[in-house]
């Protein structure tokens, strides 16, 4: 039998001969969680200014998930608020994603999207202005911002925008960030839940910053 051997490049020997890479990666990842810890905390003070919203939305409390392998590298989700039936969702989620971006996302499916569909045309301006995409796709759990899954809602005509959000049966609407200026990221962050929660409600119901 032909027997089973490891090759290894040099530069995979030189990291597999080497932990302390995987010990940085670690301290990165603490410190994003406890990082997102904090960001929920300022989310629900932002939350408690939000006039309006159902109780059944405010009544789950947050949840943060680790994992190692969205598309092969790690990552940390932030879902609050949180109301994820069979069918009907209402969610923000606020994705790390290691060596692409954060994300931000309003996710709304079943009787969520249906009750919220008129809010969401008339948020179509203030979403265009703050380089939002939405989702051209039906899989609910797609992360990747990318041309293949999203279009820009500011390269979109009013007739599309309207069409996309009468009917797709699920909607996710997303800001993304790069990975640097992380001085500013909580700033920008809560700017986006901000924005994505505001256009689920009348602009009298805004939660102030």
């Amino acid at each position: 039998m032909k027997s089973a051997k490891i090759r290894l490049s040099e530069e995979e020997q030189n990291l597999v001969m080497n932990g302390d890479w995987i010990l940085t990666k670690n301290r990165v990842l603490d410190q994003i969680s406890s990082f997102l810890a904090e960001l929920q905390l300022s989310q629900s003070k932002l939350i408690s200014q939000q006039a309006g919203l159902p109780e059944e939305l405010l009544a789950i409390p947050a949840k943060l998930t680790k994992g190692e392998n969205y598309l092969g590298l790690p990552y940390r989700v932030l879902d609050y608020p949180r109301l994820f039936g069979q069918e009907d969702i209402f969610a923000i989620r606020t994705l790390f994603w290691w060596g692409h971006y954060f994300t931000v996302s309003l996710l709304l499916g079943g009787e969520w999207k249906r009750k919220i569909s008129g809010t969401l045309i008339t948020a179509m301006d203030q979403l265009k202005v703050t380089d939002h995409f939405i989702c051209n796709t039906e899989n609910h759990w797609i992360n990747d911002i990318g041309p293949e899954n999203c279009r820009k809602i500011s390269e979109l005509s009013r007739e599309a925008w309207e069409k996309i959000i009468h009917e797709q049966t699920f909607i996710r609407i997303s800001t993304r960030h790069v990975l640097s200026d992380w001085e500013s990221m909580e700033e920008r962050l809560l700017g986006d839940f901000v924005r994505l929660l505001g256009a689920t409600c009348k602009g009298d119901q805004l939660p102030r910053r």
